[in-house]
């Protein structure tokens, strides 16, 4: 992965400990753009995730222009914003956008696409 903010290399590892919820989207893709807008209101609404839960949204457009531009047009600042390159896409398996998935602290992915989300990371934040 690639973070938007700084093109430095990063991988989930450099996330270990925490929750990770990992959303795939695209700035072309309609059915996207609602569930990356709700993802940005999660740092206000469960303040007790911060430093717990990384909320991680990674673009799958051919290149990294297309979505600093959309993020940047639509101020959505509150995730942790990366892009993939082919490689990255093929490793995680992406067939179609968006895809969720929830990491919890060991690595394991206990959760894709969950109805209710929120319920899902407090239910691993809770668990010890």
């Amino acid at each position: 992965m690639v973070g938007l903010a700084n093109g430095k290399l990063e991988r989930l590892s450099d996330f270990a400990d925490r929750i990770v919820v990992l959303e795939f989207w695209a700035a072309w893709c309609g059915p996207c753009q609602p569930k990356v807008a709700d993802l940005q209101t999660y740092s206000e609404k469960y303040s007790d995730w911060k430093g717990k839960v990384v909320l991680i949204i990674a673009s799958v457009d051919d290149d990294q222009a297309a979505p600093t531009k959309h993020l940047k047009a639509k101020g959505w600042v509150q995730t942790h914003n990366v892009w993939l390159d082919t490689e990255a896409k093929r490793a995680f398996h992406i067939n179609a956008i968006p895809t969720a998935y929830v990491i919890d602290r060991q690595g394991k992915i206990v959760a894709a696409n969950p109805e209710d989300l929120p319920k899902v990371v407090n239910h691993y934040l809770e668990a010890k």
